[in-house]
């Protein structure tokens, strides 16, 4: 049993424990007494790591390999003062040499913790978190998750010196873990050092202690080494201590200044900070720094954009992160352009700790601070002190397996990377490289519980990354996987048109699959680029009928009720000998159509419902147009004439005008009234201008060469303020089942220029009363009154006069009085003149017309101020509402005028305002108080309000 025990073979040759150089600890126990360490070739840099290669020998042939496969492992190195200096690290590699029956040689990879990180790859997103946050919330997950991980590893915050931003949204996108962590890190300038727990141990069997990993974003956080001071010597074997043998500097051009640049989408600017900043760093003794001219100049992904109404409490973006980013890359390009190179002995160097150097012929001319020196990295080896025969055998065990390790003189030696002290540590931060490459991705809109559309002021969303797993993200409350709006910060949408205040908006919805691209390939930046039908998310559908490929001639956009079943479209419809297009609300089925019109397709054609256009609802519908609006149906081919093209109704009005004056003219021959519109009908057809194709007032104008005809099976009603007027070429004709009644205010007047006037009842009395005056009768000709089955009656209280020629009757109360010049002759077959009789007269009476006094208000608006305005005209008395009327103002209409009647002399108040005021109403009953309204508009601005006077025709 002891023979494959290789600590007793050695023992038994001398080479115990306490005169080994180096010895190596397990913590898997069966490992140290089977195995041996000869060799370490070691490794370690600042933002690195440590990484060794141990040869090891052992009297096994075979030892299971993944027996060494994550054991702790700790190699401790005596040094030139009697202490064992430690590293330690996790076995991730081991290789079985060559055996020759005694010795079997195995080559073990000792690596510090981190890189287990190497191992795990993985997407997930943090909100509202600082890098430092991110990565202790990762540590404490590898710490719970893997106990190898947890008792190799701890974390030290402690070299921090600043403060760093809360940044609203990261993203890890298919890469390591320490992908992940190392670009966060190195985009905050902060350097990464693996230290041990301890850096010497009394003994080599000290218990293995975790390895820390040390956060650091300033020089004053690394320490000094113990022994402080290192000593430069030549080589010297009978040296009693360590020391520096050689030191090499080098030196390399570097850019001279660095200009980074961003989009701020906040200020809408390109911003650049303090422009380009030129470093302090002399790199040539010829040429200074300006002189030289290199610039490295960036242009970076835009700026993160933090909630609006900062609620999420990101750092806002700004100029401090882009001056940060340009020192740290002045930083970095200083650190580039001179370093130290030095071969030394000292086998307690140890990386991230400063030194002094004493005793260089060179650096001793320096100041004092010039001749501390960092480590920022290292390489070394070391090995045992074999007997001769021993080191023989192991030479050619190594030569068999094909190992390769160079022979040098010195048993132990190491090649030190120095940095000046003052020179500022961080590391290499090169965002095109160190991000992993962004391609558009999928994604669920979420929001809110009970919302359908979640949105910010911009317009921007939240979403769901499909990658999200519930178990990477219980550290924020399940924020990024609760399918909800903590699962991400807001998300710009795409939009194919976005000015100030105007442009397209198609807002996605909860529950919608949108697809995210990323600015500049910054998987930080994410934005929507578009959505897509997948599955039961079926294309648009128009009329809620129809799939593709059948409906694929259909063309344009359909929206949604907001959470109801509702829809808006605007659809093309290009199937051949069908085209046309419709905007269309499904409320009340209101539609414009237009073209050639068929009824909505759920197959690739539907049956044709006419040709032209449609505007249609079942609900109200109202057209409106402030200077004009024409309907026509005068043909205007392939729309090539003037919008308002409405020659042929003027051309109509004004034949119409020209007619009725001539026949106006006859009537005022024939000593009758004239038409009194004939001023107003020329005023309006002038108010149509042929030659611009333009209304010089707002009217509405009617026009068609075929005809135009209202239907009713209710009432129509005509209103006009001022004249209404008809003229026919030919007939009006009125015809009604009931009655025709006409009042007028004040006469009616009739006149028929050549073929007569004829008043027929066919049923029921034709009666003809002139209420307050006389009546007058005149023919040319002959007049008869004729009954053809009863009497006539001609009644008269007072008299009654026949005249013919020159002779006359006379009847009143005092008798019958005959009047004659010629010849009297009465014929009777019989004549009885008896004694006299009295005759009573009925009596009849006619209604008193009531006495209606006509007033009028002049008034002169403000053109200043034009818009809609409106006027009350109230009752002084009662306060009641007598008469309002609305204008609306253009910059012509300076004065106006309203005509009102009452019953008896009234004194009125006018009052005048804009009718935008809020809180007037136009439509108040007539018997309702306006005390209300009057106190009103006693607050009012006085600009509204204009003083009238009372012009009233009593």
């Amino acid at each position: 049993m002891k023979f494959n025990n290789i600590e007793y073979l050695l023992e038994k040759i001398g080479l115990t424990t306490q005169k080994r150089a180096i010895s190596i600890h397990f913590s898997n126990q069966n490992l140290n007494t089977q195995v041996f360490l000869q060799r370490i070739d070691g490794q370690h840099q600042l933002n690195a790591g440590f990484k060794a290669e141990l040869i090891c020998l052992s009297t096994d042939a075979a030892i299971p390999l993944k027996r060494f496969i994550g054991s702790q492992a700790a190699v401790d190195m005596v040094t030139d003062q009697g202490q064992f200096a430690r590293v330690t690290g996790i076995i991730t590699q081991a290789l079985q040499g060559q055996s020759d029956g005694s010795l079997t040689l195995y080559k073990l990879t000792l690596e510090d913790p981190t890189t287990l990180w190497k191992q795990r790859r993985n997407s997930r997103v943090f909100m509202n978190k600082s890098a430092v946050e991110v990565i202790e919330i990762l540590f404490r997950e590898w710490q719970q998750r893997s106990a190898l991980f947890a008792s190799s590893l701890s974390l030290d915050l402690s070299g921090l010196t600043g403060n760093y931003d809360i940044r609203p949204f990261m993203m890890q996108s298919n890469e390591l873990d320490i992908e992940f962590i190392q670009r966060l890190l190195c985009s905050e300038g902060i350097s990464t050092l693996i230290e041990e727990a301890a850096l010497t141990v009394p003994n080599s069997n000290r218990q293995i202690q975790p390895q820390e990993l040390r956060l650091i974003d300033d020089n004053s956080q690394y320490q000094a080494l113990d022994r402080r001071t290192i000593r430069y010597h030549r080589s010297n074997a009978t040296e009693q201590y360590d020391s520096m043998t050689s030191l090499r500097a080098q030196h390399r051009l570097q850019p001279t200044a660095v200009h980074i640049q961003r989009w701020q989408a906040d200020t809408l600017e390109q911003e650049d900070g303090a422009g380009s900043v030129q470093t302090k760093h002399q790199h040539s003794q010829d040429h200074d720094a300006a002189s030289l001219a290199l610039e490295d100049a960036w242009h970076f992904s835009p700026a993160w954009m933090q909630d609006l109404n900062g609620e999420d409490g990101a750092t806002e973006s700004g100029n401090v992160q882009i001056e940060k980013l340009t020192q740290n890359r002045v930083h970095y390009h200083d650190l580039q352009s001179k370093h130290f190179v030095a071969h030394t002995t000292v086998r307690d160097a140890h990386v991230g700790y400063w030194f002094e150097l004493a005793e260089h012929p060179e650096i001793n001319l320096h100041p004092g601070g010039d001749q501390q020196f960092l480590i920022t990295a290292k390489q070394f080896y070391n090995q045992n002190n074999l007997p001769k025969d021993l080191k023989q055998q192991i030479n050619q065990l190594l030569t068999e397996s094909d190992w390769h390790i160079e022979d040098r003189e010195e048993r132990q030696a190491n090649q030190l990377t120095l940095q000046r002290r003052s020179i500022k540590i961080v590391p290499e931060y090169h965002p095109f490289t160190l991000r992993p490459t962004a391609h558009p991705m999928r994604a669920k809109v979420v929001g809110p519980e009970g919302e359908e559309i979640h949105v910010d002021e911009w317009g921007r969303i939240k979403v769901r990354f499909l990658f999200t797993r519930a178990e990477d993200h219980q550290h924020d409350g399940g924020a990024g996987a609760n399918n909800n709006d903590t699962d991400s910060a807001w998300v710009d949408v795409l939009t194919p048109w976005a000015g100030e205040g105007y442009g397209a908006r198609f807002l996605p919805r909860i529950g919608e699959i949108v697809v995210i691209n990323f600015f500049d390939g910054n998987i930080d930046r994410p934005f929507v680029a578009g959505r897509i039908h997948e599955a039961h998310r079926s294309p648009t559908k128009f009329d809620h009928i129809g799939k593709l490929p059948d409906t694929k001639k259909l063309a344009g956009i359909k929206s949604r009720e907001y959470q109801g079943s509702g829809f808006n479209q605007l659809r093309f419809d290009d199937t051949q000998g069908q085209i046309s297009a419709q905007l269309q609300s499904s409320h009340a089925a209101s539609q414009l159509n237009l073209g050639k019109l068929s009824y909505p397709k759920d197959t690739a054609e539907s049956d044709d419902r006419g040709e032209g256009f449609e505007l249609r609802t079942d609900q109200w519908g109202a057209v409106r147009a402030g200077e004009g609006l024409l309907f026509s149906t005068h043909k205007q081919e392939q729309a090539q004439g003037e919008q308002l093209d409405a020659q042929p109704a003027k051309q109509q009005l004004e034949d119409n005008h020209s007619n009725a004056t001539a026949l106006s003219e006859v009537a005022k021959h024939q000593q009758t009234d004239e038409i009194e519109s004939l001023a107003q009908l020329k005023e309006f057809a002038a108010q149509i201008e042929a030659k611009i194709a333009k209304f010089n007032k707002a009217l509405l104008l009617l026009s068609s060469p075929d005809g135009i005809g209202l239907s009713s099976h209710a009432d129509i009603h005509i209103s006009a303020e001022g004249q209404i007027n008809q003229v026919a070429g030919e007939s009006i004709n009125l015809s009604t089942q009931k009655n025709l009644i006409a009042h007028v205010q004040n006469r009616i007047s009739l006149f028929a220029a050549q073929h007569g006037i004829k008043q027929v009842a066919a049923k029921g009395k034709f009666e003809a009363h002139a209420q307050s005056d006389g009546m007058d009768l005149f023919a040319k000709q002959g007049i008869q009154i004729i009954s053809t089955e009863d009497r006539i009656e001609i009644i008269s209280p007072k008299e009654i006069v026949f005249t013919a020629g020159s002779s006359q009757i006379k009847l009143n109360g005092s008798g019958i009085f005959p009047t004659t010049g010629g010849k009297f002759e009465v014929k009777a077959g019989q004549h009885r003149f008896e004694g006299g009789a009295n005759i009573v007269v009925p009596k009849l009476s006619l209604p008193t017309a009531k006495t209606l006094f006509s007033n009028q208000v002049n008034y002169n608006w403000n053109i200043e101020s034009e818009g809609k305005k409106e006027i009350f005209i109230l009752d002084r008395k009662s306060n009641n509402l007598i008469k309002t009327k609305m204008d609306q103002l253009d910059s012509e209409n300076k004065v106006s005028s309203l005509r009102f009647y009452t019953p008896q002399t009234t004194d009125f108040t006018a009052l005048i305002f804009n009718s935008d005021l809020p809180r007037l109403k136009l439509d108040l009953p007539d018997s309702e108080n306006i005390d209300e309204l009057l106190e009103e508009a006693l607050y009012e601005q006085e600009s509204d309000e204009r003083d009238t006077e009372e012009d009233a025709d009593q």
